[in-house]
C-alpha cells in the first residue's frame, strides 16, 4: 500500500482488503446500536424501528461491498476516501438511537443521521460514476441508478424534518415510518429495476467472502450481546443461572454459525462459479445482497432476544421473558433459518433438510416455551438448533457427507479457518470488558487490574492460535471443543471485573475466573497431546515440557484466588494478589518461551502472520466500540461529531502504522528465517511483541472513551480537560504501540524506522505538555501528529517509487494474503 493516486479498477483479484475490515468495524458498532435501540424500546413499535434502521444500514454496507467488487479500495486515493467515510459512518452510528426521535439538547439527531446516511450511501455510486470505473457500455446504465438514490435521499431528509411539523404523536410516527419505508422501497426497487446491466461480479471469491464476513459480524454481535446483558464491568454477582444461560447462548450462536459455515458458505461459492456471467450477477444480487439481509436480521433479533433473556437471569428472575421476548428470540432463529433455506435454494437449488427441521422444531417449541422459566426457554431453543447438527450426523448423514466431499477442494486451500474466525469473535467482547474495567476505575489500580486480565486473555488466545494452525481439521469434535473454549472465554470475561475480589453474593469471582482459565489451558494441553502429537511425534517432548510452566502458573493463580479478602469492593487489589498474578504470568511467559512446543507441523509464515494481524484488527474494532459507547447516551453535538472524526482518524493512523509496513515485512522475514530459529522468532515477534501493541490500543480506547464522555453540547473550544490518567492512557497507548512496532521490526530485521522513532519522541514530548488542555484540543493535537507522520510517509513512498502492498484474503476462508506488486 503506497501513497495516493488515481482510482484503480479491480481485476477480479478475489481479495477482501484490510481496509474493508476497518470499515466493517464501524458497522459492528452500528449493528450494536440497532440492538441497543430495540432494548431501550422493547415494544411492538421499538423493535420494528430497529429493523427499519438495520435495513438502512444494510443498504449502506452493501453499497461498499459492490464498490469493492469494482474498485481496489486499498489503492490510489481510495484509502483516504474510506477513512473519511468511516468517520461519517461512525457519526451516523452514534446518532442511530436518535434516528427516529430527537433527544433534548445538542443538534437535531434525525437530521444528523439523515445527512450522514445520504453521504455514506451515495458515496460508492459517486466514486464509480465520477471515476468512470465501470465496464464499457455500462456507464449510462449506472447513471440510471441516480434518480432512485436521490429520491431515497430526499425521502430520508424529509423523514428527519417533516414529522416535527406534524401535530399528534401517532400521526408523527406514521409519517416518519412511511417516509423511511419509501427510502427502502426506492433503494431496493431501484436495484431490481437496474438488473445486471450496470455491474458484474468480477471475483466470485471476493463476493462470497465479503458477505460471509458480515454474517460473522452478526454472530459477533450475538456474543457481545450475551456478555453485555450482564453489564460492562459491573460487579454483578456470578450465579449458576447466569453462567448456564451464558453457556446456552454461546452454544446457540455456535450451532447457528455451524449451519452457514459447514457447507452453505463454500458450496454457494462453487455454484456461482458454474453459471454464466449475466446469471451470476443476478444470482449474486439475490442470494447475497438480498437474502443475506434476512439472515443478518435474524441474527440481530437473536442477539436482542438473548440480551433480554439473560438480563432476566441477571435479575435472578424465574419468570418467562414474555410473548414479545419469546417472539424476538425464537422468531430471530426462524428468520435466520428461512434466509439460509432460501439462500441454499437460490444458489444450490437444494432444499436444506436440517434447516427445515430446525424451523419446524423451533416453531413447535415456541408455544410450549411460552410459560416456562427463562433458562428453560433458552435451553429448549438451543436443543432445537443443536438437533440440526445431530440430524446431519445421523439421519441426513449420507447427503451431508456427499456435500462435504464436493466442497473439499475449497476447504483444502488453507488459510484462516471458520472455527478460528469464530473463536476470535469472543475477544471483541473480552477487550471491551477490559477497557470497561479500567474505565470504571480510572486509577492506576484500575489500569493494573485491566492489564493483568488482558495478559491472561492474551495467553489463552495465543495457545489456541497455535492449536488452530496445528489442527486444520473441521471435524465436529474439533468444532465442539472450539465452541466450549469460546464459552469458557466468555465466562472469564464476565468474571474479569471480579477477578481480584468478590462481589457480594453469588459465586466467587476470582475462583470462577481462574477455574475457567485453567480449563481453557488444560483443554489445550489435552488436545495438543491427542491430536498434534499424533500427527507429529517429534512434538511429544516439547508439549510435555510446556505442561510444567503451565501447571505451575495455574497453581499460583489458584493460590491468589484463594487468599481470603472481605467481599464487596471488586476494585480492591492487594499487593499480595497482584504479586502472585505477576509471578504466574512471568512463569507462563518465560517458562513456555524456554521449553514450549515448537511450531506445529502445518505451520506457515503466512497463516501465523495473518492470525496476529487479525487480532490487531479486533483490538482496533473494540476501540471504535468503546469510543462510541461512551457517548451513546449523550445528545449529538458539534463537539462529539468533531471528536468522533478525530478518534476515527487516530485509529486509522494506528491501522496504517501496522498494515502499511509492519505486517508487510513480518511475513517474508519470518518465512526466510532459518528453521532452527524460526520458533523463537515467531514467539518473540508475534506472541510477545504483539501483546504491547494490543495493550496500547486498549489504552487508547480508554482515553478515547473518557474524552468522548466529558464532551457535551457546549462550543467546540469549551469544556474541561479529560482526567489526568485517561489523558496519559491516550498518549501513552500510542507510545506503547509505536515502541512495540519498532521492537517487532528490530526483532525481525535488526532495523528500525527513523520517522517512527521521531513520531514516538514527539508524542512523548506532547504528553505532559497537553495534559491541561481542553480534551478535544489534546485529542486534535495527537491526531494531527499521528496523521501527519503517516502522510509524510506516504509522500516519501510516492517520491521514492517504493513497492506497494496489497492485503487480500484467499478465496475460501478469509485469510489475509500479502502480495507485493510494483507501483506502476
Amino acid at each position: 500500500m503506497g501513497g495516493f493516486g488515481p482510482v484503480r479498477v479491480a481485476r477480479g483479484e478475489g481479495s477482501v482488503t484490510r481496509l474493508e475490515l476497518f470499515l466493517d468495524l464501524i458497522f459492528v458498532f452500528a449493528f450494536l446500536n440497532v440492538t441497543g435501540l430495540a432494548v431501550e424500546q422493547f415494544n411492538p413499535a421499538g423493535v420494528p424501528r430497529g429493523l427499519l434502521l438495520l435495513v438502512l444500514l444494510w443498504g449502506c454496507w452493501a453499497a461498499y461491498a459492490w464498490l469493492g467488487n469494482v474498485v481496489r479500495l486499498d489503492r490510489g486515493v481510495m484509502p483516504l476516501f474510506i477513512f473519511g467515510i468511516s468517520a461519517t459512518l461512525f457519526v451516523m452510528a452514534l446518532t442511530a438511537r436518535e434516528a427516529f426521535v430527537d433527544r433534548e439538547g445538542g443538534l437535531n439527531g434525525p437530521v444528523v443521521f439523515a445527512v450522514c446516511y445520504v453521504i455514506a450511501r451515495n458515496g460508492p455510486l459517486f466514486v464509480a460514476t465520477a471515476a468512470g470505473v465501470v465496464e464499457p457500455g455500462t456507464r449510462r446504465n449506472l447513471r440510471k441508478a441516480w434518480p432512485a438514490r436521490l429520491a431515497g435521499s430526499l425521502a430520508l431528509l424529509a423523514a428527519a424534518i417533516l414529522p416535527d411539523h406534524v401535530h399528534g404523536e401517532v400521526t408523527r410516527e406514521w409519517v416518519r415510518f412511511t417516509l423511511v419505508a419509501c427510502v427502502i422501497v426506492a433503494d431496493y426497487a431501484g436495484t431490481l429495476l437496474l438488473g445486471s446491466a450496470s455491474w458484474h461480479i468480477k471475483s466470485i471469491s471476493y463476493w462470497a467472502e465479503r458477505h460471509s464476513l458480515i454474517i460473522l459480524i452478526g454472530f459477533g454481535e450475538a456474543i457481545i450481546s450475551i456478555g453485555l446483558s450482564q453489564g460492562a464491568a459491573v460487579a454483578q454477582p456470578l450465579t449458576v443461572q447466569v453462567l448456564a444461560g451464558t453457556l446456552l447462548g454461546v452454544v446457540l450462536a455456535g450451532a447457528l454459525w455451524w449451519t452457514y459455515f459447514d457447507i452453505a458458505r463454500f458450496a454457494a461459492e462453487q455454484a456461482m462459479a458454474g453459471v454464466s456471467e449475466a446469471r451470476r450477477t443476478v444470482l449474486g444480487r439475490d442470494a447475497y445482497s438480498f437474502l443475506h439481509l434476512l439472515m443478518t436480521a435474524g441474527l440481530v433479533l437473536v442477539a436482542l432476544g438473548l440480551h433480554t433473556a439473560l438480563y432476566e437471569l441477571r435479575l435472578a428472575s424465574e419468570m418467562p421473558i414474555g410473548r414479545m421476548g419469546l417472539l424476538v428470540l425464537y422468531g430471530g432463529v426462524i428468520l435466520y433459518l428461512v434466509g439460509l433455506i432460501l439462500f441454499e435454494l437460490r444458489t444450490l437449488r437444494l432444499l436444506g433438510r436440517s434447516p427445515v427441521l430446525g424451523v419446524i422444531l423451533v416453531g413447535s417449541l415456541a408455544p410450549i416455551a411460552l410459560q416456562l422459566p427463562v433458562l428453560v426457554q433458552v435451553g429448549l431453543l438451543t436443543a432445537a438448533v443443536g438437533a440440526m447438527a445431530l440430524a446431519d450426523a445421523t439421519v441426513f448423514r449420507h447427503r451431508h457427507r456427499q456435500l462435504h466431499a464436493e466442497i473439499q477442494p475449497v476447504l483444502k486451500q488453507g488459510g484462516v479457518t471458520p472455527k478460528e474466525l469464530f473463536f476470535d469473535l469472543v475477544f471483541v467482547y473480552a477487550f471491551l470488558q477490559v477497557t470497561a474495567v479500567m474505565s470504571g476505575d480510572p486509577t492506576w489500580r484500575g489500569v493494573v487490574r485491566g492489564l493483568l486480565v488482558l495478559v491472561v486473555l492474551w495467553l489463552a488466545w495465543c495457545v489456541y492460535t497455535w492449536l488452530g494452525i496445528g489442527v486444520r481439521s473441521e471435524h465436529p469434535v474439533v468444532r465442539l471443543v472450539m465452541v466450549l473454549v469460546v464459552a469458557l472465554t466468555t465466562f472469564i470475561t464476565l468474571a474479569s471485573p471480579q477477578a481480584f475480589n468478590d462481589a457480594v453474593g453469588g459465586l466467587s469471582g476470582p475462583l470462577v475466573f481462574v477455574a475457567c482459565y485453567a480449563l481453557i489451558r488444560l483443554l489445550f494441553l489435552g488436545t495438543s497431546w491427542t491430536v498434534v502429537v499424533r500427527q507429529a511425534p517429534t512434538q511429544r517432548a516439547s508439549v510435555a515440557r510446556s505442561a510444567v510452566p503451565t501447571m505451575l502458573a495455574l497453581v499460583i493463580l489458584l493460590a491468589a484466588a484463594l487468599i481470603p479478602q472481605p467481599a464487596g469492593d471488586v476494585r480492591l487489589l492487594t499487593p499480595v494478589r497482584a504479586g502472585l498474578w505477576l509471578a504466574a504470568i512471568a512463569v507462563d511467559l518465560v517458562g513456555n518461551r524456554l521449553v514450549g512446543p515448537h511450531l506445529p507441523p502445518a505451520w506457515s509464515a503466512k497463516h501465523w502472520a495473518d492470525r496476529y494481524s487479525l487480532i490487531i484488527i479486533i483490538a482496533l474494532g473494540q476501540a471504535v466500540i468503546s469510543m462510541g459507547t461512551a457517548a451513546v447516551y449523550t445528545p449529538i453535538s458539534a463537539q462529539i461529531i468533531v471528536a468522533a472524526g478525530l478518534g476515527t482518524a487516530l485509529l486509522a493512523a494506528l491501522w496504517w502504522i501496522y498494515f502499511s509496513t509492519t505486517a508487510v515485512h513480518g511475513e517474508p522475514a519470518l518465512a526466510a528465517s532459518e528453521p532452527a530459529r524460526r520458533s523463537r522468532l515467531a514467539a518473540d515477534a508475534y506472541a510477545l511483541l504483539h501483546l504491547p501493541m494490543v495493550a496500547g490500543v486498549v489504552l487508547v480506547a480508554l482515553g478515547l472513551g473518557k474524552t468522548m464522555s466529558v464532551l457535551g453540547s457546549q462550543g467546540l473550544l469549551d469544556g474541561a480537560p479529560v482526567y489526568l490518567l485517561p489523558h496519559f492512557a491516550l498518549f501513552g497507548g500510542v507510545i506503547i504501540y509505536l515502541l512495540a512496532d519498532q521492537g517487532f521490526r528490530w526483532r525481525l530485521s535488526r532495523h528500525v524506522d527513523p520517522p517512527r522513532i521521531a513520531q514516538t519522541l514527539v508524542v512523548t514530548a506532547l504528553t505532559p505538555a497537553t495534559a491541561n488542555l481542553q480534551a478535544l484540543t489534546a485529542l486534535a493535537i495527537l491526531t494531527a501528529v499521528s496523521v501527519g507522520f503517516s502522510m509524510i510517509e506516504m509522500a516519501q513512498r510516492n517520491h521514492e517509487g517504493r513497492i506497494k502492498i496489497t492485503f487480500r484474503f484467499p478465496r475460501s476462508t478469509g485469510r489475509p494474503h500479502n502480495r507485493p506488486t510494483q507501483d506502476g
